[in-house]
């Protein structure tokens, strides 16, 4: 079986989305599957970088070295761990 994409969702449409789920139901696990989902889009493709960077900012911080991972196909490094801690300690502080 072939998939057809007929069209693929806008920012606006993911946005809305997101933040209804949120609404119902705003716990780890729906952010959590929303980064995966996200990643999904970005790896084929669907969207654009910049555009998963500002809907990811709409969830909670959670997962995010875990991201990391499945996009480096790694584990991280320290140094990158390190990174990622000072990123959300500026995340908290804004």
């Amino acid at each position: 079986m072939v998939a057809k994409i007929n069209g693929y969702p806008t920012e606006e449409e993911l946005r809305d989305r997101i933040a209804r789920h949120l609404s119902w139901r705003g716990t780890d696990t729906v952010a959590l599957l929303w980064r995966g989902y996200l990643a999904s889009l970005l790896e084929w493709g669907l969207i654009e970088v910049h555009v998963h960077d500002k809907l990811l900012t709409l969830l909670p911080k959670v997962g995010i070295k875990e991201l990391d991972e499945i996009f480096s196909g790694e584990p991280i490094s320290a140094e990158r761990e390190a990174e990622i801690d000072e990123y959300l300690r500026n995340v908290e502080k804004k």
